[in-house]
């Protein structure tokens, strides 16, 4: 199985969640391409099993550049990849029902017909590590960021989309 990770990052908190997933996925035995939206290009994604792309959250929208790869990605071939959404957000923001990055995301992802293949991974962000890059990963990300790998496993292995 081939998984590619896309994710925009401006304080390092989604890179920091996309290496954990990557390190997570080729754990398990999956082929991972782990990298930043401004350097994959769509022809990138043909071959792929997984895709799971993280975004921050700026003004409620999800990375312009993210929107712009999946518009990319031909409906056939999207059709034929499990698709996921991760992605980080103010904590208030989020206890507050405020949209953010992922549900523009996954908004953008539905507009074209496409259902995700799991309920995104939601990080909060609290106080000021909202605006500091990450000194870690903590516990609890930790644990979801696991237990989010694990359901794509589980779903790309049950379902295959081939």
């Amino acid at each position: 199985m081939k998984a590619m990770i896309v994710y925009a990052s401006w304080f390092g908190h989604n890179r920091a969640i996309a290496k954990a997933l990557a390190r997570e996925l080729t754990a398990r035995h999956v082929t991972v391409v782990c990298a930043p939206a401004s350097r994959i290009v769509v022809e990138e994604v043909v071959g792929v099993d997984l895709l799971a792309l993280g975004t921050y959250t700026h003004a409620a929208r999800a990375n312009r550049r993210l929107r712009t790869l999946c518009d990319a990605i031909p409906r056939r071939r999207l059709d034929r990849i499990a698709v996921a959404v991760f992605g980080t957000q103010f904590a208030e923001g989020m206890r507050d029902g405020k949209p953010g990055g992922v549900d523009d995301l996954v908004a953008h992802l539905e507009s074209r017909g496409y259902d995700l293949a799991l309920p995104p991974l939601r990080i909060g962000l609290r106080g000021a590590a909202r605006f500091l890059p990450w000194l870690g990963i903590g516990d609890e990300e930790r644990r979801q960021i696991k237990a989010f790998a694990e359901e794509l496993l589980e779903v790309c292995v049950a379902a295959p989309l081939i």
